[in-house]
């Protein structure tokens, strides 16, 4: 089976954004439209789970900071999504984020900590907010952050939008909507703030849906060293 990217089209996203990627504001982020295969992308939006299906659903529910569901359990996912995520961990697209982003020797996870496969219903929303920046199973440290929209519809007032802010927590910088088949892949520090504070206020019943890949290296530059930590939420964060 053709991997669910086309790594042709990928490369060359890759080599056309890769200055973009690095200078973007107000950390390095890209947003590539069109990412999956546009029938791969249909058959995930078909086949995810609802909060109701018989899924290892985690239930993050702390108001303020984080409401939604998530699933690191790919031993339960559909076919189909079980099939995404080993793509987007594998050696070809890993060459491809490496190209995109300039960080050499990444890793996947192949535990999926915190990653998997999020949901958001009505209400849900996830304050702004650092990832934590080191695995202690893969003894590595987070550097980059892949989020894959798969919302068949989205429309303005439903919010949910990706928020990336200045790296001191104070202002918003950019937001991007959760739109189809969209994905955005960020750099992770502990001062790369985002979130999306809005609640999700689509109908009942159509909810927020998303893949969501970290990837790792064993060092990082020294400048971004920091001790471990877990998330960092705007106004507890660390200076």
């Amino acid at each position: 089976m053709a991997y669910v990217f086309d790594p042709d089209r990928l490369r060359q996203l890759a080599a056309d954004q890769a200055a973009a990627f690095s200078g973007a504001d107000p950390f390095p982020h890209v947003v590539m439209d069109d990412f999956l295969r546009p029938e791969r992308a249909r058959e995930l939006e078909a086949v995810f789970p609802g909060p109701d299906d018989a899924l290892a659903w985690d239930r993050f529910g702390a108001e303020g900071y984080e409401v939604k569901l998530g699933s690191s359990d790919e031993a339960g996912f559909p076919a189909p999504l079980r099939q995404a995520v080993h793509d987007l961990n594998s050696g070809v697209f890993i060459r491809v984020l490496e190209q995109l982003s300039g960080i050499d020797h990444l890793l996947p996870d192949p535990h999926l900590r915190g990653g998997g496969i999020h949901l958001s219903r009505r209400g849900d929303h996830l304050g702004i907010h650092a990832d934590f920046n080191w695995h202690e199973g893969l003894q590595a440290h987070r550097r980059l952050n892949l989020l894959v929209y798969l919302n068949p519809v989205w429309e303005p007032g439903w919010g949910g939008e990706l928020e990336l802010w200045d790296t001191g927590a104070v202002a918003l910088r950019r937001r991007v909507e959760p739109v189809f088949n969209r994905a955005v892949l960020f750099a992770t520090r502990s001062d790369t703030f985002h979130g999306h504070p809005n609640p999700w206020a689509a109908p009942d019943g159509v909810y927020r849906r998303s893949i969501a890949m970290y990837y790792y290296t064993t060092r990082r530059p020294d400048d971004e060293v920091r001790p471990a930590h877990n998330t960092l939420y705007k106004g507890y964060h660390v200076p």
